[in-house]
């Protein structure tokens, strides 16, 4: 019989044979074989949803061997403690997809347990290539914590039948210096814990989610931004934000300014709003005519709290609904580095690392 392949979870050391978390947890979760549509079970015995579904599904078996393969490299490129934390990651998840993947648990929507496990073995996968990574001098770990309730008629939403809050922020791993330390500490987020379906101040039911990209990293300085979102059920369409965080961590943790980034009576007070549009007014279906947008460019430009640092350039993003109307806000605008050299106040920034692309 063919070993489950299913997001293996070492409990001791790192090089241990791996088990399968149904085996170690005792918990009826998703597990898949290598072969197309083989289990480390009776498939002719099968009785839970997930068993059936993984049984039925030769995609649903391939994204599950990705995602074990994904999950072994993190576990691997991590030290100890920061392997616990990615355990515990895995283990929020792993609740929440089962979860809300229950047949007759997503009303209205027509989407089989098999499709939505295979969503949420995608979206996991991504988030997968952002844990044991190494950028700059740093590895960097992935946390992410969920929570789901019952919403019962409610089947609006992005899993329908539920209200969800997630909530991700990076950790350098194993971090050595008082600086790197405190900056795990900033980006730290709480996890949400157990939620019902009127925990909204007015009652109504509301999806909550808290991602983050992480820009630029340097020998001493992080730029990264959260991007959160949230849903009110029932409502036209939800709402987004971000919040950049960038920091230099010597010779201690600090807030970056503008003045670290820019060389010292440069003309970048008034040449970033002017690149920003420029770069926006490219695009062929940019509206140029209204005015809230080319305010909302030339705000977002000079306030360095929106600067993103990314390996292309300079980015800024805007909120819901902050160019003046929801539909019209512009995606992130990006001037590159090539623009920015003549007043940069070091080379460092325009030479920065990204995080490395996923792999298919």
């Amino acid at each position: 019989m063919t070993r489950a392949t299913l997001v293996r979870m070492h409990d001791t050391e790192r090089h241990r044979p791996a088990i399968p978390l149904v085996r170690r947890a005792g918990l009826a979760l998703l597990f898949a074989a290598a072969g197309a549509n083989a289990a480390s079970f009776d498939c002719k015995a099968a009785k839970t949803p997930t068993e059936k579904a993984i049984c039925g599904s030769p995609r649903l078996s391939a994204l599950d061997e990705k995602l074990a393969q994904d999950y072994e490299r993190a576990l691997h490129a991590l030290s100890a403690a920061g392997a616990a934390q990615l355990k515990a990651s895995q283990r929020s998840w792993l609740r929440f997809a089962t979860q809300v993947c229950v047949p007759g648990k997503r009303p209205g929507q027509g989407e089989s347990t098999a499709e939505c496990l295979e969503t949420e073995f995608g979206h996991r996968i991504e988030q997968l290539a952002q844990a044991g990574i190494r950028v700059g001098p740093y590895v960097f770990n992935r946390i992410d914590y969920y929570a789901a309730a019952r919403t019962h008629e409610d089947d609006t939403g992005a899993h329908g039948g539920f209200v969800t809050d997630h909530v991700a922020f990076p950790q350098i791993d194993a971090p050595v210096t008082a600086a790197t330390t405190a900056w795990n500490a900033t980006q730290r987020k709480d996890d949400p814990g157990p939620i019902s379906a009127g925990d909204a101040a007015d009652g109504a039911a509301e999806d909550d989610d808290i991602d983050y990209t992480l820009g630029c990293v340097g020998d001493r300085f992080i730029s990264m931004q959260f991007d959160g979102s949230e849903y009110n059920h029932g409502t036209p369409h939800g709402n987004y934000d971000h919040t950049v965080h960038n920091a230099l961590l010597a010779p201690a943790m600090r807030k970056m300014t503008a003045s670290d980034l820019f060389a010292a009576g440069t003309p970048w007070k008034t040449r970033l709003p002017l690149l920003f549009w420029n770069i926006y007014a490219q695009d062929p279906e940019a509206d140029k005519e209204l005015a809230s947008i080319k305010e909302a460019i030339t705000e977002s430009a000079a306030n360095p709290d929106r600067w993103l640092l990314t390996p292309a350039g300079l980015q800024i993003s805007f909120d819901a609904g902050e160019a003046g109307c929801y539909a019209c806000n512009p995606g992130p605008i990006t001037v590159p580095w090539a623009s920015l050299e003549p007043m940069l106040a070091s080379p460092e920034f325009a030479a920065c690392k990204a995080p490395p692309a996923a792999k298919p």
